[in-house]
């Protein structure tokens, strides 16, 4: 590359302060710049809320989940405060993973059914346990993409 063409480039830039990314070469992020944007800003009780109860996870086992304590999930709730970027992530990963589970699955119904009983691919462990730390997302998205394409554990 010369250094006319280097010049010329433009980086993207996901910085938090911006309200959108910037492009690079024409290129938009779309749908998934909008959801780091929102990820990175945390989510609202709303938010937040409605992904627990699509679940149908007590508190005590959704704030695990999130990475907060039982006190600060109540906390969030009471005062309809915003999530951490952090927990916010987690929220996302518990929302990607209930949506993959039921495409592959057939129904929301045996989607909840399978995340909460042990599975023989995963050595046993209970997928929906698994889903506070990004290797055991990445394993349960393995699974099931597995699952997806017919090859058996």
């Amino acid at each position: 590359m010369t250094k006319k063409s280097e010049k010329g480039r433009r980086k993207t830039s996901l910085s938090r302060s911006t309200a959108e990314p910037t492009p690079a070469y024409g290129f938009e992020l779309g749908k998934t710049g909008r959801r780091i944007i929102a990820i990175r800003g945390g989510f609202d009780y709303k938010e937040m809320h409605s992904v627990q109860l699509e679940y149908e996870l007590p508190d005590r086992d959704f704030a695990r989940l999130i990475g907060v304590s039982g006190k600060t999930l109540f906390r969030i709730k009471r005062s309809a405060a915003k999530l951490s970027s952090l927990s916010a992530d987690r929220v996302y990963r518990l929302e990607k993973t209930l949506s993959l589970a039921a495409k592959v699955l057939g129904t929301r119904a045996g989607a909840l059914s399978w995340l909460r009983r042990p599975q023989q691919g995963l050595g046993g462990a209970v997928p929906l346990e698994l889903l506070d730390t990004e290797p055991g997302y990445e394993q349960v998205q393995l699974l099931l993409n597995r699952l997806e394409l017919g090859v058996m554990p």
